[in-house]
């Protein structure tokens, strides 16, 4: 077993796996309930790093925050439990951790879990994120999101 990944902080010494950690990350509006990182068989896989390990974004899907697409008010909770993804970045493996973006849905509403699923492609530039419970009655690709007239019918954004 070998492993030399110093940007990662997993290598061998002396043939036993050494592990370390090398960062401690939080929500910039921690929240109670919020779910920050959640994951698991029936709460979905609410973090993804990109394959370089410079761009990590974890979801919250229960945060509360109204605001809407990328970078709004994070101190607005006045709709329950829509969720968001925030996208932190470093420069390189050995650099340090910084939140880049606080991403909402662009029609956040109560309940809909944005980010309860978050996936980044290989090089951290583009991400899907789940809204399993978005009540839009849209289809395809880019239709009316104001319609919540389906309960639960859950939607996908790209970013």
């Amino acid at each position: 077993m070998l492993f030399r990944s110093t940007g990662v902080g997993l290598r061998a010494q002396g043939g036993t796996p050494f592990i370390r950690q090398t960062a401690y990350i939080k929500a910039s509006n921690p929240q109670m309930g919020a779910h920050f990182g959640s994951g698991g068989t029936l709460l979905g896989d609410s973090v993804a790093m990109s394959a370089n390990g410079l761009t990590l974004a974890v979801g919250a899907p229960d945060e509360n925050s109204g605001a809407k697409g990328v970078n709004g008010n994070q101190n607005d909770t006045s709709v329950a439990g829509s969720g968001t993804v925030y996208v932190f970045t470093r420069p390189n493996a050995n650099g340090a951790w910084t939140q880049q973006a606080y991403v909402k849905a662009s029609n956040p509403g109560m309940g809909d879990a944005f980010g309860h699923i978050v996936a980044l492609s290989a090089d951290g530039n583009t991400m899907a994120v789940s809204a399993y419970y978005e009540a839009s009655a849209a289809k395809g690709i880019n239709g009316n999101q104001d319609d919540d007239s389906i309960p639960q019918a859950g939607a996908v954004y790209i970013f």
